[in-house]
C-alpha cells in the first residue's frame, strides 16, 4: 500500500538572494491499495511527475509524510532510497530507455544483476516468454519494433517481482495498435501478479485502465473517479 499525507513539494529557480517559489504540489494526500492499477491524468506542470518522482524517492518533499509497504521512506537517503526501489519498484518509461549495447535478455537481466542474483536465468527466461519475446531475446534495442522494446522495458520492470510498478506515458511513444496490446498486457499482469501499478499519462484512454482515475490540477488532486471494480 502507499500512503501520501499532506505532500507538497517546490522548485526554486532563480539565482540566489534572487529566487522565485514555484509551488508544484500543495497538501496532496492519496491512499493506493495493493493490486490497484491507478492513472493521474492532468495537463503539463500539473504536478504528475513531480508526484511519481516523490513516490519514487527522487526528490524529497517539503512538507507531509510517505509510507510505502508499511515503510516510512520519507528521510530515506540515496542509499536506502536505492536498495528500496530495488527490492519493491519496477519502472516503465515513455521512451524505454533500454541499454543500447546490451540484448533485449541482457536488459532484462540487468536488474537481478544489480541484486547479486545467481540463478537469473530461469526467472529471465520465464519472463521472456510471459510477455512474448522468446524469439527476439538476442536482438539488440534497435532491431526490435516500438511494441517490442517496450515489452522489453515491462519484463525489465517485473523480473524482480516488485510490489509496485511506476508507469511514465507507457505508450507515449506507440501507436494506436501497440498502444492497445501494452495496455492490455499491462492489466493482464496486474490481475495474474496482484502488483500495483501506477501510471501517469495526458491520455484519458490510456486513464480508463485503471480501477481509479485521479486528476492533478495545480498542484492539487481535484477528482477522484472509480472506474473499474477493484
Amino acid at each position: 500500500m502507499i500512503e501520501m499525507k499532506h505532500i507538497s513539494h517546490s522548485f526554486r529557480i532563480g539565482r540566489k538572494g534572487k529566487e522565485q517559489i514555484i509551488s508544484v504540489l500543495r497538501e496532496v494526500s492519496l491512499t493506493i491499495h495493493k493490486g490497484e492499477v491507478v492513472t493521474i491524468v492532468g495537463k503539463s506542470g500539473s504536478g504528475k511527475s513531480t508526484l511519481l518522482n516523490l513516490l519514487s524517492g527522487f526528490i524529497s518533499p517539503d512538507t507531509g509524510s510517505i509510507r510505502i509497504d508499511g515503510t516510512d521512506v520519507t528521510k530515506f537517503n540515496e542509499k536506502q532510497w536505492a536498495k528500496f526501489r530495488l527490492d519493491h519498484f519496477g519502472f516503465i518509461f515513455q521512451n524505454f530507455q533500454l541499454i543500447p549495447g546490451l540484448t533485449a535478455y541482457e536488459n532484462i537481466e540487468l536488474p537481478l544483476t544489480l541484486k547479486g542474483m545467481t540463478n537469473r536465468k530461469e526467472r529471465v527466461t520465464e519472463i521472456l516468454e510471459r510477455v512474448g519475446l522468446t524469439e527476439v531475446q538476442d536482438h539488440f534495442p534497435n532491431e526490435l519494433s516500438g511494441g517490442q522494446q517496450q515489452r522489453v522495458s515491462i519484463a525489465r520492470a517485473l523480473v524482480t517481482k516488485p510490489s509496485i510498478i511506476f508507469a511514465d506515458e507507457p505508450t507515449g511513444s506507440l501507436d494506436s495498435e501497440t498502444e492497445k496490446e501494452i495496455l492490455k498486457l499491462i492489466r493482464e499482469l496486474n490481475e495474474e501478479q496482484d502488483i500495483t501499478f501506477v501510471m501517469i499519462t495526458h491520455d484519458e484512454e490510456v486513464a480508463s485502465i485503471g480501477h481509479r482515475k485521479l486528476h492533478l490540477a495545480d498542484g492539487q488532486l481535484v477528482k477522484e473517479g472509480v472506474l473499474l471494480e477493484a
